[in-house]
Formats: C-alpha cells, sequence, structure tokens
C-alpha cells in the first residue's frame, strides 16, 4: 500500500477531541516516560498523518483518544524496558534514538507490521502502525522486546567502529560480567596466583563479528539467539579451564602449578576461533606464546564446551 497523503484539516468535533483527549495530556505523557528514561523526552505525533489511516469509527470519531491509548501504552512499556535493562539498557536506548522523541507513523513497507511495532529512525524512537490496522493492538508497539529489536536494528553512525548488538551486549552484562570475576579469582586460586595476575580475553568483538556475518550466510546453522548465548558461551568456556585445573587438583600439586605457570608465563586466558582445530572435534585448549587458548571453529562454536580443556595437561 502507498503511503497517503496527511489530511490538510480535521473536522471541528474531531479537533476538540483531539485537543480535550490528547493535547492537554500529552505533557503527563511525556513526564511519565522521561521519568521512566531516565532523560526528558518529548512526544511528536501528527494527527493529519494519521487521520487518513482511520478506517474504524473509533479512528475516526476519537482519534485523540487513540493516540493517548499508544501514548499511555508506551508509557507503560517503555517503563518495563527500564526494569529489565536498568542503566545500560536506558543508555543504549537514550543513546540510539539521540533526539528523544516519540513518534508515530504508517508502516509503508512491503512486510508491514501485523498491528505495530517500532523502529528508530532519524535518532527517534518511531511507533509504526498498519496502514489497516490504526488504533488495534496499541498495547505491543514498544513491548521491551520491540524495543530490543529496534535497537539490534538501529542505523549505526557513518564511520563508527562495529560493535555487539544490542542483545549480545546485553548477554554480556548479564549473564557474563557478574559471574566472570569468581572464575578469575578461582583460576588464580588453583594457580597459586592472585586473582589480579590472572588474565581472561574474551575477544566478543572478534566472535560476534564473526557469527554476525555467518548468520547471515544462507544455510548456516547458528542458534538463532546466538546473540543471546555470547556472553554465557564466553563464561562456559572459560569455566572448562576452571573445572579441568580443579579436577586435576593443580591448587595443591606445586609440580602442576610450575609447569603451567612457565609454559603460560603470561598468565592469559583467551577465546578465540579458527578455522581448523589441531587434535579435538568441538573446542580445545592450546599454548602459544605464554598463552592458553581456547579455541573453536564457527560451526562447533557451542557445542561441547564442558572438554575445551580436558586436554589441559597435555598442553604444557
Amino acid at each position: 500500500m502507498s503511503r497517503l497523503a496527511p489530511a490538510e484539516k480535521l473536522p471541528l468535533a474531531l479537533r476538540k477531541n483531539v485537543r480535550d483527549k490528547w493535547e492537554d495530556k500529552k505533557a503527563d505523557f511525556e513526564k511519565r516516560i522521561s521519568d521512566a528514561l531516565g532523560t526528558a523526552w518529548t512526544i511528536d505525533i501528527n494527527p493529519l498523518v494519521l487521520f487518513p489511516y482511520g478506517e474504524t469509527s473509533y479512528a475516526k470519531e476519537n482519534l485523540g483518544m487513540l493516540i493517548q491509548s499508544y501514548a499511555n501504552s508506551a508509557s507503560a512499556q517503555l517503563s518495563g524496558f527500564a526494569k529489565q535493562y536498568s542503566a545500560d539498557g536506558l543508555g543504549d536506548l537514550n543513546a540510539a534514538a539521540s533526539e528523544h522523541v516519540i513518534t508515530m507513523d504508517v508502516d509503508d513497507s512491503a512486510t508491514p507490521v501485523k498491528y505495530c511495532g517500532c523502529t528508530i529512525r532519524d535518532g527517534k524512537l518511531v511507533i509504526l502502525f498498519n496502514p489497516k490496522q490504526l488504533g488495534t493492538a496499541d498495547s505491543e508497539a514498544v513491548t521491551p522486546a520491540n524495543v530490543l529489536k529496534a535497537l539490534n536494528e538501529a542505523p549505526k553512525a557513518e564511520g563508527a567502529a562495529p560493535e555487539l548488538s544490542f542483545s549480545a551486549k546485553t548477554s554480556v552484562r548479564q549473564k557474563y560480567e557478574p559471574k566472570i570475576g569468581a572464575v578469575q579469582a578461582k583460576i588464580g586460586q588453583q594457580l597459586g596466583k592472585p586473582a589480579e595476575a590472572i588474565t581472561l580475553v574474551p575477544n566478543f568483538e572478534a566472535f560476534f563479528a564473526a557469527l554476525q556475518a555467518e548468520s547471515q550466510r544462507p544455510g548456516n546453522k547458528l542458534n538463532k539467539k546466538w546473540e543471546d548465548q555470547l556472553g554465557p558461551f564466553a563464561l562456559q568456556y572459560f569455566e572448562s579451564v576452571l573445572n579441568q585445573l580443579s579436577a586435576k587438583k593443580f591448587a595443591t600439586d606445586d609440580m602442576l602449578q610450575e609447569g603451567f605457570n612457565e609454559a603460560v608465563d603470561k598468565s592469559t586466558f583467551e577465546l578465540r576461533l579458527v578455522d581448523k582445530l589441531k587434535y579435538a572435534k568441538y573446542c580445545e585448549v592450546v599454548v602459544e606464546d605464554g598463552k592458553l587458548y581456547i579455541q573453536t571453529t564457527l560451526e562447533q562454536y557451542g557445542i561441547a564446551i564442558v572438554d575445551a580443556a580436558t586436554k589441559i595437561v597435555d598442553q604444557l
């Protein structure tokens, strides 16, 4: 469906409805959304753009209430987003939608949303509606899942360095960062070293870039939730090393500690993707240049992580 031209003017009764039911209440919704998102946001919805798509009596006669309903749902859903993704998520949303404006527009793409959704365009958070469904299921427009999708798909600034998607960053923040410190400390204990002497290198950006490229290849076998797995999988690869050090009782064996610390003299544990493994089927550890590399291939990423370090003593 081609985009309809905005109305030149609304009927008097409808203008009154927009004034009484929306314009007089807009400031309250802006405050609610601003409070939820931690910075000042405004709402800029043009009734003249919406009116031509009104196919129901509700949309034609109660346009002000219709806009209010979208705003009310947005304020509730964005509060939910704030609770679910906390300060880091709010920082990403406020940065991506840098104008801090919520607007509304028809989804005139070849495959429009079923009822409504959202996107980030020109620094604004845009509520999208199906051209045949204005006013339907407005509570679905800016659900946390839809905002997450919009953030993942938000255009990056020209020349900006590649970065993790919002889903990938969230997985690292929520499922890697809170636990990796304890793993680092326990690895140090096994090797007779303080935690700060141990360096863990997850290489998230390199993994993300490779996995993202692979996800776009026809016929790829990546899990559809690979972005959500970036953080927990990295944690599990490092835990596999810790578990093997513990199982082989490094903490109480001076000879094992000495042999390991001589071979891995940089005390660095690094994840990496390789084209071909040296001896294992799914993942393995190798010692190179004073570092312990935990490596896998794109095809075997995430498979049998628990077995990654089973041959750790053999590599020393």
